[in-house]
């Protein structure tokens, strides 16, 4: 074990860093990764991956050490220090609420920012606000953020390499550069909605940053977005309502978001960028209670069933209870799908087209309400015109 020898060469952090990249930073000096670095000092920095969210003060003490670094300047690297306001869930996180997690993981990127790191004659390093679970849009380049490696397509996990003498962040997958391919990887088409995506999100990360009274409607609101459509046992969110498209089935890549209590951070870029937009088309992002709520997000509401409550056993997948139903009432429910005329009908169609026939007949006759015709709207008004954006 080396004690408390000082590395030679260990690069400052940036005041806006993530605290993990700072420590990626220095250990790809070495030619390390941060874990192996802490590794290779012993018992002195844990082998385990840094809590950007609230770091153990003996742990950053001792990187500030080794470093050179004043103890004070990295703790001030910590989320909980720079947005003492913001709570754990308005991080992105890896997944699952279930699963054991820190806020660190894969944090989305933005390719210019990089660039202009490039540029600069600079490291690469992760900005501390791409962890913000609204963040879906780089405010200073207007470019989506990217969540999947542009080569590979995997979903992006960062690391550095030591190129010319500076940090250059590439995938931990395939190891190519991550550097912006003039716009190439993922900027929508429509700069209009983008524009009005930004507005919004820079108005909730506005509204999460002054205290809790409105992070909770937020919070509120999009739990509703994403709560099992009509019981608790359901794949499809409420938010599929807003989407009025019929046989709409949520994908898997996400399904893990549905029904639990904070699902934004949970969820790709993608999807932030359209929960956000629906976000604002149903609730608005000027919540404020005691104000009757718009028409269809009532009605969203009324659908909404009670989200699913995990159980917080470490390291094992939760099991959901459903209600449970009688063999007497799942076969009335089989005979009343079977004996539909619209299931009759659907004899004629595609294989694909009767099972979308066939999920919104089961997903009414469990909810206990009619099923719509194939095409027709869930509610008046429920789609909208999404490139409008009203921000109240």
């Amino acid at each position: 074990m080396m004690g408390l020898a000082r590395l030679p060469v260990a690069p400052r952090p940036y005041r806006d860093e993530l605290l993990s990249s700072w420590m990626a930073r220095v250990a790809c000096r070495y030619g390390l990764t941060a874990p192996d670095l802490a590794d290779y000092f012993g018992d002195l920095l844990s082998p385990l991956h840094i809590d950007d969210g609230a770091p153990a003060a003996g742990q950053t003490r001792v990187w500030a050490q080794i470093c050179g670094v004043d103890p004070d300047r990295v703790f001030r690297l910590s989320l909980r220090w720079r947005y003492p306001r913001r709570t754990r869930a308005w991080y992105a996180s890896r997944g699952p609420e279930w699963m054991p997690s820190t806020v660190t993981g894969s944090t989305p990127v933005c390719l210019v920012c990089f660039a202009d790191d490039q540029s600069a004659g600079r490291d690469g390093y992760l900005r501390a606000c791409w962890m913000f679970a609204e963040r879906c849009i780089c405010p200073a380049h207007g470019e989506l953020m990217l969540d999947r490696c542009p080569s590979c397509h995997r979903h992006l996990s960062v690391a550095f390499r030591l190129l010319e003498g500076r940090a250059q962040p590439a995938c931990i997958s395939c190891g190519s550069i991550l550097a912006d391919r003039g716009g190439e990887g993922g900027r929508p088409h429509n700069q209009k909605l983008v524009r009005s995506a930004l507005a919004i999100q820079q108005r909730i990360t506005e509204r999460v940053d002054r205290g809790t009274a409105e992070q909770e409607q937020l919070e509120n609101a999009l739990s509703i977005l994403w709560a099992p459509l009509d019981h608790p046992g359901a794949a499809r969110p409420v938010l599929a309502l807003w989407f009025n498209e019929a046989g709409w089935r949520c994908p898997y890549d996400i399904r893990h978001a549905v029904g639990v209590k904070s699902p934004l951070g949970q969820l790709t870029v993608r999807w932030r960028f359209l929960t956000l937009i629906a976000l604002n088309d149903v609730f608005g992002t000027d919540l404020r209670s005691g104000e009757e709520m718009p028409s269809f997000a009532a009605h969203l509401v009324r659908r909404a069933a009670p989200r699913r409550e995990w159980l917080s056993t470490r390291g094992r997948r939760p099991q959901f209870q459903p209600p449970k139903r009688s063999s007497a009432e799942f076969e009335r429910l089989a005979r009343q799908i079977l004996a539909d005329p619209r299931w009759i009908a659907a004899e004629s169609l595609s294989r694909r087209k009767r099972e979308r026939v066939r999920a919104r007949l089961i997903d009414a006759a469990l909810a206990g309400a009619p099923a719509m015709p194939p095409g027709d709207a869930a509610v008046p008004g429920a789609q909208g015109d999404p490139q409008v954006i009203q921000i109240s």
